[in-house]
């Protein structure tokens, strides 16, 4: 039977086709999320505006303070009315459907204007530049594209309640805000600084280093004319204060300061009397009518400066100074998708959609602008190596927190922040990925009634346990049900819904949790619960919302600002459909009492119309298990209530459901019903749209092995030895004393092996290697038996030094814009203020390790950029200006009556592991190269026999033929024959090097597999063409792959070795990165 009959049929006995949710029931929600912002932001318009916020629970208006080190509240409010201010994009967008919100955009528009026009924003306020950026100017700059109908909004363009005109106010206080903003681009780095006075300017900035006193850079006197202005005024500069920002404070600006240059641009086109009238005002306003270009010229610029500074691996970091433009030594280091670097990439993708509609135009001073796809680039370029080195795929998908020097596992944790990705991957084309990821924070929010702050898969433990409203989560579950219509986004939606109702209702608004286990209220409502959370929420269940049948490339900031690229003329409607103006009072249509099927008129309906096609994935629940959710009772409480649960190391958790101390909440017992009992994620879930023939894949633990070992008793006063360290490419066990090692099953081109995948809370990625001694694992015994085998591989290593005139870097994807994507050495500066004690431990112990007294303590920083990994010797400096490169080969020996065992003096492993050193080492023991080529057509010269290593490329005569060419000699120790075979995969596969001065690379350890090298034959003794006779040593032959760039560095090379390679196998099953140290 046709799936179409098979719908109508279960319509007619009166099944519940559509499995899906309802028109009406999607309407409610609409509705809900819109009475959760108005119940928000009509307590504030009414009791604390034009204060900046409103506390929720005692409803008290709240401003900034005088405590100069109050970051946490001043940075955000500036006495501007930030709530109205951020809200007022909100407002447009739920007046599709509301009279309400269409009355109170224009009733706030109209006071804005009346409380600040006049003067501009003068206040005396130090605000941090980007969240007055993202919440202030993008805030102002997107309403005022509603405003005049670029932007779809209900209503007539430019006219207000009871026919007030509006006059483009809101672009001249963003002109006004934005250029109070500039001075902290006055940097030499193009790092904008962190915080800016309103009022006076560029006020507070770090002074020179003690010293240094003559050496003040011109950024700094630029400000300090209004510093002496704001002194002379009372106001009292904090000289120590810190000059740190971040990737994403400094990077993202570009949407909000680019499309405000573009308003301007085009209002001097539209409006010239008008711009020479204003110019002409002596107000407090504050104008660059003459440079408008500057805004978008200092934020690209300020981006730019940003991924200059990545480092080698395509990572970005933290924080970094604005001042020196180093990344910090405790936070600059950890690169990751959360805070402090989420918004960098962000718009990256978003200012390519943005600038793709209308292109930098180039200016006398910005001759060479970037391009959208110099954006594209930069976000594909990171996206890349976000997923190599940042990616765990077991036991769920998430991302953690690497070093961006060496891409090593730093911190455990995943921050609520890092719930934005998904959405940004649909925005990238990459749904698949973006789906999967979001299974993790569906989840966790499950699990918690929220995202706490910071959450510690391996513990399935809380970190940081507030969630102060953000809507990064609700961002992404808004993108991915606009590009798969899957209903189980809008269950998700509905969710995040109920629970912030029945657990952060406050008299006056939205409270976020201080506690996400214990469910208590913060009395404060930050301006993103009603801009961003509730405005994505309102637009997941409004599927006609005129935003959504744009095909103008528009994005949300990070801040959920609608923002657009003008076209044309400021006055012009871009969306003139009658339909924009209908209301939510009106009468809608009588409903069957049957449930609706809105896919029910398609010609072929999908099986999407009748299952969810993410419930019924086959790894939905691996995702419930790794955040613990089977620990929760299957029943949803449904009163107010706490629980005890225990964890999976069975510690008692509590756990509120409800905000126990508002009894006036109206939610209080309404919620929450769950249909699947909790048993399922997200707990609205109908079980009913599971398709019938879905299953769960095993679960990975299943795959999984953990053995802990023993803790080996030391003597007394003995201080135990480190279990493991990081190296580069991977970590080194130093002692098997009470570690717990986590194997992994996989199949890899067809066969089963074994992966480390962790050692204690360490977390190894799919690209590290682990090297352990191997006289530790053939001596062990694991309950009683023994568990672990080591074998020779048959395959060998070539490793030799050369030198070359430029330092080797990995290769990266370059822009087509000249500027974009320049290699900067990334340098790291010591700051110990006010950094989470777990980043400072683990950096430390990771540099103190690996730099031994490199650290310049007294200067502040290190003596020279180096990678965190073991001890190095120092590298010698070099007269000639080379650099040693050293590189490492995989080989295999050849066999036949001809062939030879490998020399005596082969490299060992451990050796090379003690002498990892910058220079070419001592114990590379050939010395001497002859690159003699094809060698078949007459016999080498006997130059040769006084050469340790015989040079040779493959073809044109038999093996055996090079061979006997070679002359007689008891210096020759080894051939090296090179592969030329283009076709063949390891022509490309070898043409990876290994920076000394960066201390080596992953392939240290372990590469490409030998699959793809043919082992040589030799089918004839060794014999010495000019004479004929048998040689009583043969010279041993190893073949290897790479071709002409590989034969060159060969012909180069300074020392030349050969190194062992084992492997190691776990029951009888060969454990793929797990290195034996011989």
């Amino acid at each position: 039977m046709k799936l179409e009959n098979i719908i109508g049929l279960l319509g007619i006995i009166g099944i519940q086709s559509c499995l899906c949710m309802t028109d009406s029931h999607i309407k409610n929600l609409r509705r809900e999320a819109h009475d959760m912002f108005h119940h928000g932001y009509d307590a504030y318009y009414n009791f604390a505006f034009p204060a900046d916020e409103i506390r929720p629970l005692s409803c008290a208006p709240l401003s900034r303070d005088n405590e100069p080190n109050n970051y946490a509240l001043n940075d955000v409010m500036g006495n501007y009315s930030l709530t109205a201010v951020d809200s007022l994009s909100a407002l447009a967008i739920l007046s599709h459907t509301s009279d309400h919100s269409y009355k109170l955009f224009w009733r706030t528009v109209k006071d804005l204007v009346e409380l600040y026009y006049p003067l501009g924003f003068d206040k005396n306020s130090k605000v941090q530049v980007f969240e007055t950026v993202i919440r202030g100017v993008g805030g102002l700059v997107s309403a005022h594209e509603f405003a005049i109908g670029l932007l779809p909004m209900a209503g007539e363009p430019g006219v207000g309640e009871n026919g007030w005109v509006y006059n483009h106010e809101l672009l001249h206080l963003a002109h006004d805000l934005a250029t109070r903003l500039l001075p902290a681009f006055t940097t030499d780095t193009g790092i904008p600084y962190p915080r800016v006075n309103l009022k006076f300017g560029c006020v507070n900035v770090r002074p020179p280093p003690p010293g240094d006193e003559n050496q003040k850079g011109e950024s700094e006197e630029k400000c300090r004319k209004d510093e002496e202005e704001a002194e002379k005024a009372g106001f009292k500069p904090l000289w120590n204060e810190r000059t740190e920002t971040c990737a994403a404070g400094a990077g993202s600006l570009t949407l909000e300061f680019t499309t405000l240059t573009r308003l301007l641009q085009l209002f001097k086109e539209d409006y010239p009397e008008e711009v020479q009238r204003l110019k002409s005002l002596k107000s407090g306003m504050k104008h660059r009518w003459d440079d408008v270009e500057i805004f978008e010229r200092v934020s690209q610029a300020a981006f730019w400066a940003v991924w200059d500074r990545r480092s080698d691996l395509d990572l970005v970091g933290a924080g970094l100074d604005a001042v020196t433009g180093q990344w910090e030594l405790q936070s600059g280091g950890l690169a990751g998708i959360g805070a402090s670097t989420d918004s960098f990439f962000e718009y990256a993708m978003k200012t390519y959609i943005l600038l793709s509609s209308s292109p930098t135009v180039p200016s006398t001073s910005n001759p060479e602008p970037s391009s959208a796809q110099a954006y594209l680039d930069v976000f594909e370029v990171s996206s890349k190596a976000i997923h190599k080195h940042m990616l765990v795929e077991s036991p769920a998908v998430f991302y953690q927190g690497v070093h961006m020097l060496t891409g090593d596992a730093m911190v455990q944790w995943v921050d609520s922040l890092s719930a934005f990705w998904p959405g940004l991957l649909v925005l990238a084309g990459d749904v698949s990925t973006a789906e999967k990821t979001c299974l993790f924070y569906a989840a966790l929010w499950q699990r918690h009634q929220a995202l706490p702050e910071r959450y510690i898969p391996a513990r399935q433990s809380v970190a940081l346990q507030w969630w102060p409203g953000r809507p990064e989560f609700a961002e992404s579950v808004y993108h991915l049900y606009r590009a798969t219509k899957d209903v189980w986004y809008l269950r998700v939606g509905e969710m995040i819904l109920r629970d912030i109702q029945r657990r952060c209702w406050g008299r006056c608004g939205w409270g976020g949790l201080q506690d996400v286990r214990s469910g208590e209220v913060s009395d404060r409502m930050e301006s993103f619960m009603l801009s961003e959370t509730a405005a994505y929420l309102y637009l997941l269940f409004d599927d006609d919302h005129p935003l959504h049948r744009s095909d103008d490339p528009w994005v949300f900031t990070t801040e959920g600002h609608p923002v657009i690229m003008p076209k044309e003329k400021t006055r012009a409607q871009m969306y003139r459909d009658p339909s924009l103006n209908r209301r939510i009072k009106e009468p809608s249509r009588a409903k069957p009492l049957t449930c609706e099927n809105p896919r029910l008129s398609s010609q072929k309906p999908e099986v999407g119309a009748l299952f969810s096609r993410t419930a019924s994935r086959t790894d939905t629940f691996h995702s419930y298990n790794a955040v613990g959710l089977n620990y929760l009772p299957d029943s949803v409480p449904r009163a107010p209530t706490k629980i005890s649960v225990l964890d999976n190391e069975n510690t008692v958790q509590e756990f509120g459901y409800f905000n126990d101390k508002d009894e006036e909440n109206p939610y209080r017992y309404q919620m929450p019903y769950s249909p699947t009992n909790g048993s399922f994620y997200p707990w609205t879930l109908p079980p009913e749209i599971i398709a019938p023939n879905s299953y769960c894949a095993k679960l990975p633990g299943e795959n999984k092995l953990d053995l802990v070992f023993s803790v080996t008793q030391m003597k007394p006063g003995e201080i135990p030895p480190p279990g493991w360290i990081d190296i580069k490419g991977g970590v080194l066990i130093n002692s098997l004393s009470g570690l717990r090692i986590g194997f992994a099953k996989e199949l890899v081109e067809g066969r089963i092996e074994y992966f480390v995948t962790k050692i204690g809370e360490r977390i190894i990625s799919h690209d590290e290697v682990v090297v352990i001694d191997k006289a530790n694992l053939d001596s062990l015994h694991v309950d009683g038996s023994i568990r672990f085998q080591t074998s020779k591989d048959e395959g060998y290593e070539v490793v030799f030094d050369y030198e070359t005139e430029k330092k080797i870097r990995p290769a990266s994807t370059t822009t087509k814009t000249k500027d974009a994507l320049k290699d900067k050495k990334v340098q790291i500066k010591l700051d110990g203020e006010d950094v989470d004690d777990d980043i400072v431990k683990r950096v430390e112990e990771i540099l103190r390790k690996s730099l031994g007294q490199k650290l310049d303590l007294k200067g502040g920083g290190l003596k020279k950029p180096a990678i965190p990994r073991r001890t190095l010797a120092p590298q010698p400096t070099s007269p000639t200006g080379m650099y040693p490169v050293r590189r490492h080969l995989h080989a295999i020996i050849a066999s036949g009556i001809g062939a030879t065992e490998t020399p005596p003096n082969t490299v060992k492993t451990h050796e090379f592991l003690r002498t990892m050193e910058y220079s070419p080492s001592h114990i590379l023991p050939w010395r001497s190269i002859y690159v003699g080529g094809l060698a078949c057509d007459a016999p080498l010269p006997q130059i040769a026999a006084t050469h340790q290593v015989i040079l040779l490329k493959r073809g044109r005569c038999p093996f055996s033929q090079k061979m006997n060419n070679i002359p007689t000699s008891s210096a020759v120790k080894l051939a090296i024959v090179v592969n030329f075979d283009e076709s063949s995969p390891t022509h490309k596969i070898y043409e990876d090097v290994v920076d000394l001065l960066e201390g080596g690379g992953a392939n240290d350890w372990v590469g490409v597999r030998d699959d793809h090298l043919i082992r040589p034959l030799l089918d004839k003794y060794q014999v010495d063409s000019r004479n004929g006779q048998r040689r009583k040593n043969p010279v041993a032959l190893v073949f290897v792959g790479g071709g002409e760039p590989t034969y060159r560095a060969l012909a180069d090379a300074t020392g030349v070795g050969l190194r062992e390679r084992w492997k190691v196998k776990l029951d009888e099953v060969v454990v793929g990165n797990l290195v034996p140290v011989v």
